[in-house]
């Protein structure tokens, strides 16, 4: 999973939410950068999936030049829609944020998890694995909120993560993070969805 390129919104340091906050040229840049990354993946992704949102699909477009795998959008990926703290700057919405409080106007915590569960769902047991998501830093809060755990409020753009299966943790997954630096592809596994593991 990853998260779009920088957006003018995010630039701006504004809370974008359900509102079509095109790419910078910084984000297509990064998009351009994970071509790397995927170039020395042991196992590539099969099949890309994004959200209906132009930040998601243009991010998308530009992995996927590196890839050339069939790609499909799915609403149920985006980011959560938050009613009246849309537009507003991060220092006005903040706390609420990180708090999970629900947005005046918007879209409830349980109504976000709940798409985004059927989401995700439908990405990994109806389309080729590996599957790569492009999507949202709300998207990857609300993936851990699903378990009852609390990742941070941001998520670098353009940031390879890897979800690798497991049965012996409340959240289902190991998580990964990927690199290029100096000419080496660097795997390291996240503290974001297991905090006191790494």
């Amino acid at each position: 999973m990853i998260r779009h390129g920088e957006t003018e919104a995010n630039r701006a340091m504004i809370m974008a939410g359900s509102l079509d906050s095109p790419l910078t040229d910084t984000g297509r840049t990064q998009a351009r950068a994970v071509h790397k990354i995927l170039e020395h993946l042991h196992e590539k992704p099969q099949t890309v999936i994004h959200s209906h949102l132009s930040r998601a699909r243009e991010t998308a477009s530009i992995i996927n030049e590196a890839l050339g795998a069939p790609i499909h959008e799915d609403a149920d990926l985006a980011e959560i829609h938050a009613g009246s703290w849309e537009g507003l700057s991060y220092d006005e919405c903040w706390e609420h944020l990180v708090d999970w409080k629900n947005a005046p106007d918007g879209e409830t915590t349980h109504d976000f998890c709940t798409r985004l569960a059927r989401g995700k769902t439908k990405a990994l047991n109806t389309l080729k694995g590996p599957v790569l998501i492009v999507s949202h830093g709300g998207v990857f809060r609300g993936f851990g909120k699903m378990y009852g755990l609390e990742p941070p409020a941001m998520f670098r753009n353009c940031h390879l993560h890897e979800f690798v299966p497991r049965t012996d943790s409340i959240f289902p997954w190991d998580v990964f993070h990927y690199d290029y630096e100096d000419g080496a592809l660097i795997r390291k596994r996240s503290a974001l969805y297991h905090p006191d593991e790494e």
